[in-house]
């Protein structure tokens, strides 16, 4: 087995990822004070599982993090890995075996949370214990000494030397083997001594019990000689009953089949008497035919009458119009001969005559429209009479039908309510014993209901809960993983960034350079930034000088030439700052090519800080940029007087000197290197702060999940409270329901009964109600009718004389309406003949006589009309006498079918009597028939309910006597209430504690054969121990004596046990003796005595046991240079086998080293690595 190396990240003061390749042989780590020196070896103690922060220099376990500098950020995390190879030869192991290389990897972050890992896998601080248990790198092996641990050796108690003979001995494993045996074994006493507790407990609860079980025993004997006379007497009385069943069922159906064969005989009076009715209504409709045709023949009647009269009114109005007419032709003659006399005369009479025309048109046909309306009125008023006649006939035949079905309804109301009342008074007592039950029930369901609410408020509160833990625990997993991401990548741009630092680094180390008093600036590279595309023209024109170093004076160029040669280090370049701005040289900016194009000088595409510019600008101003090599050219030729030290460069990074020599090829690229870094510099710092943020998301996360994981606790303790509490209520509701169901089954047939009498009154109760509306209705519609119709007729009288004036009024009108348009032409002609002379005149002339005998037409036309309508009228008349007689002969037969329609109804009413008075029989014997089924029902279910015995498919035997059977259930009864509280469930519980008593005996057995096997194994363990360890002890006596006489020249040395009798829990005792001396106290030898004399008897150990590895911090500085060489030559010759890592300032101790590591601390805070191999 071999260690290989350690990888340290942010552990103290290494805060950047630092590797210590482990090479066989001896390792020295060499550096100043407070340098980090021994923060490598509380590395080591820390990865193997370290749990003190005080043994690692510390007072908080979180202190190991790196804090800071003044130029860096704290870390977020503490890492280190260790790799270990052939710690499974044999490919076996934890699961791990099969890797030649082994990893283990401990991890703490700021929050406190902290990881294990082997090979990359996360496991227990416990794995990596047993890991490398006996291996000699145990965290409290003598493999790993920080500084001062040797003098502790030497100065310790005797009991806490024992761990060297233990390291010898091999026995490590077997001590935790023991440890682990003696807790199992201190945990089974325990758990013997709660067992032997309960265990008398139950057998005191047992011995209770018994004597309730015997109680419950005799209990269930009395009940089962209840239960069979209970049987017995309940199956006598169903048997009685269910006779009485049959009885009334036979009863019930003869009734009923009499109230079918009577209903029958209804049905077919019904039936007649419908079939009257129907044919009375068809003759009813023939009546209304010929009324309606009655109707219709005197409303033509009255229409040719009004037609006739107003022909004759238009016929004289025409008559009269026409005589007006040829008076104004007169009147037109002789106003020819006045024209111009009255033309100023008549200018203001035709808006006069207009508006009195206008107004006459408007009261024409207002007239018009109000003896139309009038007459319409008259129709519609004689419509009406006829139709309150007919009305009056119809509601006085209805009025006697609905008094007779009034009277029916009342009778049959009066006897269902005494029914009803009946049956209300049975239900009462029932109903109260049901609501008492209900009202218990809505207590104890309103207590279930607010249970069930917070039960659900605290079940909705706990499920809120967990999904928040599972989206917290699923989120901080995720933020866990990106943390993982974002650190390896940050470990790998860190690489990066370090492989480019030692690429872009110069041939001289800046330490060496400042040690020789030189001032450094900088370095070139940093100071110079160029756009990417600019890159390779400025390292082309720069050359060897872009690795140069900047200094500040010119004593400083001297110092660094004196360095170089002193030391035959490569060719560096130095660059006075001082000297560039000395330097003063003058150059155009630009120059120009034949063709325009621009050339620029090259310090033009550069930037640096303004400190710096004079010094690039002496570098650069004596380069032309062009873009490529013909341009280049194509400058050299066009600038005849191109100056000496002018050169030419093009992108690519080709270089033109004036000679025509030409520079080409790949340059360094230490400008892109530089660029590169910057970038990753950028992205490493973007990163960590990006880490940052989630290492403070997973800070909150999973604070906010511990306090949900508390009041989870909290809210399940609630949950458990309440449903105990629900699960009560629960059973106290089902006790109630159980009984209140048994008596609403009673009451279900007695409130079905009374339901159906009420909804038989109700129903009674309406049809009463309608009737006596409908009566009512009726004797009022009939008065109404018979006022209506006397108001009708003396309406139809006025109107019929209210028409006659308007039609006067009407011709009037008409006439005064063409005595102003006549005389509105005369003067529109008038007004015409003024302008068109005579002629206009004549032709109004000759207008008027066509008008006269288009008038003469119309009057001859209408005549015609008149005689026509007249004879029609006749006509009509004749019809109108023939429908009245036959009007007349349908009436007296509709009177006669009335009269033998209500004979029939008689006759049914007397039917419907009958089987009413069946029906109400029918009714009794079906409640008798219910009660009788609700006895045997309430008797059955109650003995179903009680013993779970079927009373009707069941035989039992009825044969003793009635009387005898009652007495037994008396004294029964009377027995089962003098034994008090029974608790039958005691059987149970007797049955289940006694199975748990021979179970808990069982695990006393069990328990008490385990303590014998662990003592056993802890007797094999100590037998075992005891005698590896007195073996270890006498090998490490002598071997001590040994090596203390090699490193000493001389003397002697031995080891003692403080108890020989029991070497297991013994100390030792350290007896040493330096040549010359005779020592009765370790105290009094000196500091290098007491190192020395630790290192032999720790030498000792590796001599019998070697370990992997062995650590030493500063062990040999109280050593002298003759002790020294001893130290040195003994780790020699012990380094053939084991791995050393020596924290010294001893240049001896260094000489002897194969390999070197130096720690320094360039930055403050901050320790760095250097290595060197001896060859």
């Amino acid at each position: 087995m071999r260690v290989e190396k350690i990888e340290l990240t942010g552990f103290k003061s290494f805060a950047e990822k630092t590797i210590f390749t482990l090479h066989p042989g001896m390792t020295c780590i060499v550096g100043p004070n407070g340098c980090g020196k021994s923060n490598i070896v509380d590395a080591f103690r820390w990865v193997l599982g370290e749990q003190s922060a005080k043994s690692l220099r510390g007072e908080k376990m979180e202190e190991v993090i790196f804090n800071g500098s003044q130029t860096k950020k704290p870390r977020g995390m503490a890492e280190i890995t260790l790799f270990v190879s052939g710690l499974y030869p044999d490919g076996q192991g934890n699961g791990n075996g099969s890797e030649r290389l082994v990893t283990v990897t401990r991890r703490l972050y700021r929050s406190g949370e902290s990881e294990y890992l082997i090979n990359k896998h996360v496991c227990r601080l416990k794995d990596i214990r047993e890991m490398f248990l006996d291996t000699g790198l145990e965290m409290k092996s003598y493999s790993v000494l920080e500084q001062g641990r040797i003098g502790e050796i030497i100065n310790a108690r005797p009991v806490d030397r024992r761990f060297l003979i233990e390291e010898v001995a091999g026995v490590m494993k077997y001590k935790v083997r023991k440890a682990e045996a003696r807790s199992k074994l201190e945990s089974s006493r325990q758990n013997l001594q709660r067992v032997i507790d309960i265990i008398s407990e139950v057998k005191r609860h047992l011995n209770s019990l018994d004597r309730q079980a015997k109680k419950a025993e005799k209990y269930k004997r009395l009940i089962d000689a209840l239960r069979e006379v209970e049987l017995r007497t309940s199956k006598r009385d169903y048997s009685r009953m269910d006779q009485s069943l049959q009885e009334v069922s036979g009863a019930l159906d003869m009734l009923k089949t009499e109230e079918v064969r009577k209903r029958a005989v209804m049905a077919q009076l019904e039936s007649s008497l419908q079939q009257k009715r129907i044919l009375m209504v068809e003759k009813e409709k023939e009546v209304d035919a010929i009324n309606t045709d009655l109707q219709t023949i005197e409303k033509t009647i009255a229409e040719m009458e009004r037609t006739i009269a107003v022909h004759r009114t238009e016929i004289e109005h025409l008559g009269n119009y026409v005589i007006t007419l040829q008076g104004r032709i007169e009147e037109t003659r002789n106003l020819l001969e006045e024209k111009r006399l009255r033309a100023g005369e008549i200018s203001g009479k035709d808006a006069h005559i207009q508006a009195r025309l206008d107004s006459l048109k408007e009261t024409l046909s207002q007239r018009k429209e109000e003896l139309s309306e009038a007459e319409e009125g008259i129709f519609a008023l004689e419509e009406d009479i006829d139709d309150k006649r007919r009305d009056l006939f119809r509601f006085t035949d209805s009025l006697g039908l609905l008094r007779n079905e009034l009277n029916r309804l009342e009778t049959t109301h009066e006897a269902q309510s005494r029914r009803a009342s009946t049956s209300e008074r049975e239900a009462e007592e029932t109903e109260r014993r049901v609501s008492e039950l209900k009202a218990e029930i809505e207590r104890v369901d309103g207590d279930i209901g607010q249970r069930n609410a917070a039960l659900g408020q605290w079940r909705d509160k706990r499920d809120r809960y967990l999904k928040e833990i599972a989206g917290l625990k699923e989120g901080v997993e995720g933020l866990r993983q990106k943390r993982s991401e974002l650190r390896e990548e940050v470990a790998s741009l860190r690489s990066r960034i370090q492989s480019l630092q030692e690429m872009v680094t110069g041939n001289l180390d800046r330490e060496m350079i400042q040690k020789a008093g030189i001032s450094l600036l900088a370095s070139l590279s940093e100071v110079v930034e160029v756009e990417p595309r600019y890159e390779k023209a400025v390292e082309a024109a720069l050359s060897e000088k872009i690795k140069g170093f900047i200094v500040s004076t010119t004593e400083d160029i001297r110092k660094s030439v004196e360095l170089v040669n002193r030391g035959n280090l490569p060719r560096t370049a130095f660059l006075s700052w001082q000297m560039s701005n000395e330097k003063q040289q003058a150059i155009k900016s630009t120059r120009r090519m034949k063709n325009g194009e621009a050339a620029p000088v090259l310090d033009s595409v550069v930037r640096s800080e303004d400190k710096y510019t004079p010094l690039v600008k002496s570098l650069l101003d004596d380069y032309l940029l062009t873009e490529d090599m013909d341009s280049a050219i194509a400058l050299l030729k066009a600038e005849e007087e191109m100056p000496l030290h002018v050169r030419v460069v093009t992108l690519n990074g080709e270089v033109l000197e004036p000679g025509g020599a030409v520079l080409c090829g790949s340059g360094s690229g230490i400008l892109r290197l530089r660029r590169d870094l910057r970038e990753l510099e950028a992205s490493v710092q973007k990163h960590s702060d990006v880490i940052a943020e989630v290492e403070v998301s997973i800070s909150e996360t999973d604070q906010r999940i511990e306090e949900l994981k508390s009041l989870l606790r909290e809210v399940d303790s609630e949950i458990v409270s309440h449903e105990k509490e629900l699960s009560l209520l629960q059973a106290s509701e089902r006790r109630f329901a159980e009984d209140r169901e048994r008596l609403e089954k009673k009451l279900g047939f007695i409130r079905l009964d009374i339901q159906e009498l009420h909804k038989e009154l109700n129903g009674l109760e309406e049809d009463i109600s309608r009737k006596k509306e409908e009566v009512a209705s009726e004797e009022e519609h009939k008065r109404t009718i018979e006022s209506g119709l006397g108001l009708l007729q003396e309406e139809l009288s006025v109107r019929r004389s209210g028409i006659d004036a308007k039609r006067h009024l009407l011709t009037d009108l008409k006439v005064e309406i063409n005595g102003y348009t006549e005389r509105l032409s005369s003067i529109t002609r008038e007004r015409e003949a003024l302008q068109r002379e005579v002629g206009g005149l004549q032709k109004k002339e000759i207008s008027l006589e066509e008008e006269i005998r288009n008038n003469d037409r119309i009057v001859q036309q209408k005549r015609d009309s008149s005689a026509g309508l007249e004879e029609r009228l006749k006509e009509a008349v004749s019809g109108a006498g023939t429908l009245r007689q036959r009007l007349s002969e349908k009436r007296d037969a509709i009177r006669d079918e009335r009269e033998s329609v209500v004979a029939d109804d008689e006759a049914l009413k007397r039917e419907r009597q009958e089987v009413e008075r069946l029906s109400n029989e029918v009714h009794e014997k079906e409640v008798l028939k219910a009660e009788l089924l609700l006895k045997i029902s309430n008797l059955v279910d109650g003995i179903s309910e009680k013993y779970q015995v079927d009373l009707a498919g069941t035989d039992i035997s009825t044969s003793e006597a009635e009387e005898e059977d009652h007495q037994k259930v008396l004294e029964l009864r009377e027995k089962i209430q003098t034994m008090g509280h029974v608790n039958l469930g005691s059987l149970d519980e007797y049955r289940e504690l006694k199975e748990r008593h021979e179970f808990l005996t069982g695990q006393h057995e069990d328990i008490v054969q385990s303590i014998a096997e662990l003592q056993e194994a802890i007797t094999r363990i100590n037998r075992t121990t005891r005698k590896r360890l007195k073996e270890a002890f006498d090998l490490l006596n002598r071997k001590f004596g040994e090596v203390f006489k090699l490193l000493f020249g001389g003397g002697s040395a031995e080891l003692r046990l403080t108890d020989e009798a029991d070497i297991l829990e013994s100390g030792i005792n350290i007896i040493v003796q330096p040549p010359g001396k005779k020592l009765q106290n370790l105290n009094l030898l000196s500091g290098g005595e007491k190192a020395l004399s630790a290192l032999s008897l720790l030498f000792a150990g590796f001599l019998l046991k070697p370990t992997p590895l062995c650590i030493l911090d500063e062990a040999d500085a109280p050593l002298d240079e003759t002790n020294t060489e001893r130290f040195k030559a003994m780790i020699k010759d012990l380094s053939v086998n084991i791995q050393f890592i020596v924290i010294t300032h001893n240049r001896v101790t260094m000489e002897a080293a194969d390999y070197l590591y130096g720690i320094t601390m360039e930055e403050p805070g901050i320790s760095k690595v250097l290595s060197m191999e001896f060859v």
